[in-house]
């Protein structure tokens, strides 16, 4: 609470004054002093009071102190008149009412938050000139859209392959070599597990059930040959319609070894770009197949046509493996199986050593 001092024995005050900060004069202050009494008064002089006008609750230990008053609208700051020279020691002070004013509690902060707060405050400044520049100088890319690689249909293939008309068969396989030939990079996606297992059925059949040629066929075909009123190309034709089921299913052996020669040799070629290693012969898709076929198939033309096969796809590592076979397939009875053994090995012996290649 504010106290009032003791005034001097020359200055009256009113009974019950009713003054408030609005009505006292801060440059001439009186309060209700005598006419009479003003001349005598001396003029009073400002001086900063020597004790405080406030009392604060002193803590016993430790020194407490007032959180810091925030002005605002609501809150006034109090004027305290000066003390008045005459007074003895006591300056003169008038209780003004002031209307409390609810006061934030003091925020706790560390030396280091006002920089952090700063550096925060402060974003470091962006070079708009030169960005806007930047931007009106780049052009827009317009990216073309890449060429989707159409999917192989392998169902249809297989369909192809697994119908049980040699016909469609041989369609189907006319289809993967021409792939092979003309797109070989969507050509790999026909290197599939079941593809191939659908090769080495039609390899593998057993055929020795089949309708075979008969006298009457023979006798058939050797009439269409003697014709004189047609080409050879419809020659051809005819004596195709006169192929037994057991026929078909020859022919489509060769066709066979041939189209699973041609995806082996391109199944070699990617497992060389992509982890520089060579797949060995016994470990190639259908190289087996092929060899028990130039080992063991009655037909002449079928043992023929593997070994056109494994010469086409020879290779340095299997020079050693190839060379014994075709020297076996040298000794075979029918001409064009020898004759083919034969060509097969002078290719072969052109090729360099493994030795010599892995120098290269």
């Amino acid at each position: 609470m504010m106290q009032v001092p003791n005034l001097p024995n020359n200055v009256q005050l009113p009974q019950q004054p009713n003054y408030n900060a609005v009505k006292i004069d801060i440059h001439n202050p009186m309060v209700n002093v005598p006419a009479q009494n003003v001349a005598a008064t001396p003029a009073p002089q400002y001086e900063a009071p020597t004790a405080p006008i406030y009392e604060y609750p002193q803590a016993q230990t430790q020194p407490y102190y007032m959180p810091p008053v925030i002005n605002t609208p609501e809150s006034q700051p109090v004027i305290v008149p000066p003390e008045v020279t005459s007074a003895p020691q006591q300056p003169v002070a008038q209780e003004v009412p002031v209307k409390p004013a609810a006061v934030p509690p003091a925020p706790v902060v560390t030396e280091q938050a006002p920089k952090a707060e700063e550096k925060k405050s402060e974003p470091a400044p962006v070079n708009t000139e030169k960005s806007d520049a930047a931007a009106d100088n780049k052009s827009v890319e317009v990216v073309q859209p890449q060429e989707v690689k159409p999917q192989v249909d392998l169902n249809a293939f297989l369909a192809k392959l697994t119908n049980p008309d040699y016909d469609t068969q041989v369609a189907g396989m006319e289809n993967i070599v021409d792939m092979v030939d003309n797109n070989p990079e969507q050509a790999t996606d026909l290197l599939d597990t079941k593809l191939m297992e659908a090769l080495n059925n039609i390899i593998t059949a057993d055929t020795s059930k089949l309708e075979s040629v008969t006298p009457e066929t023979e006798a058939k075909r050797a009439e269409i040959s003697a014709r004189t009123d047609i080409d050879e190309e419809a020659k051809k034709a005819e004596l195709n319609k006169t192929l037994t089921p057991q026929e078909k299913a020859e022919r489509n052996k060769s066709y066979a070894i041939f189209t699973s020669a041609i995806l082996q040799k391109l199944y070699g070629e990617e497992a060389k770009k992509m982890y520089n290693a060579t797949v060995p012969l016994t470990e190639m898709p259908g190289a087996v197949p092929i060899v028990e076929q130039l080992k063991g198939n009655p037909n002449a033309t079928v043992r023929t046509s593997a070994v056109e096969a494994l010469s086409y796809i020879q290779n340095p590592s299997y020079k050693k493996d190839l060379n014994t076979i075709f020297t076996i397939a040298q000794k075979d009875q029918d001409a064009g199986v020898r004759e083919a053994a034969t060509i097969a090995l002078e290719k072969l012996n052109q090729l360099p050593d493994e030795e010599v290649q892995q120098a290269a």
